[in-house]
């Protein structure tokens, strides 16, 4: 009976060893998580992304040090046909700016159905889409009470229509 008692006792503390994990990692290092982005982030459309609707809605992601904007605003510019965006600013043609984000939604905007309290200027009123295979800059600007921050991102539109019957 003692023999059954020291097998039970053993496997008691072989099951301990194991419950207390003997991972492949050794003891005190952690994953770290990936750093925080410091600039505003395009989530879509993406940088340079093209065949992308006529109509899209624009959407980014603020970094933890713009989290609680006092002031978000959102420029749109036609930025040529060309295989390649024009990248200089006095060759594109400023469509869209909407401000009043800040409150109205700090991380998004649908220009055909801009939220309330969002104020929107420009041709893109009078516009039920985007034009086709162009390409179009985007811009966010933020800023905190702590500073402040802007990110550029660059799309192009494929040729279909996003509107019905158009």
């Amino acid at each position: 009976m003692s023999r059954a008692i020291v097998l039970l006792a053993a496997a008691g503390v072989a099951g301990a060893i194991l419950a207390a994990g003997c991972g492949d990692e050794p003891a005190g290092t952690e994953t770290a998580a990936p750093p925080e982005p410091q600039t505003v982030r395009a989530v879509g459309p993406a940088p340079m992304a093209r065949q992308v609707s006529r109509r899209p809605e624009f959407r980014w992601k603020l970094p933890k040090q713009l989290a609680q904007p006092t002031l978000v605003t959102f420029v749109l510019a036609e930025a040529g046909a060309g295989d390649e965006p024009a990248t200089d600013e006095a060759d594109q043609r400023r469509i869209a700016t909407a401000t009043g984000l800040a409150d109205a939604g700090p991380e998004s905007i649908n220009l055909w159905d801009p939220p309330a309290g969002c104020v929107l200027t420009g041709d893109i009123r009078d516009m039920p889409q985007l034009a086709p295979e162009t390409w179009y800059r985007w811009t966010v600007r933020v800023v905190t009470p702590g500073g402040g921050g802007h990110a550029d991102f660059y799309f192009r539109t494929r040729a279909e229509s996003a509107v019905p019957g158009e």
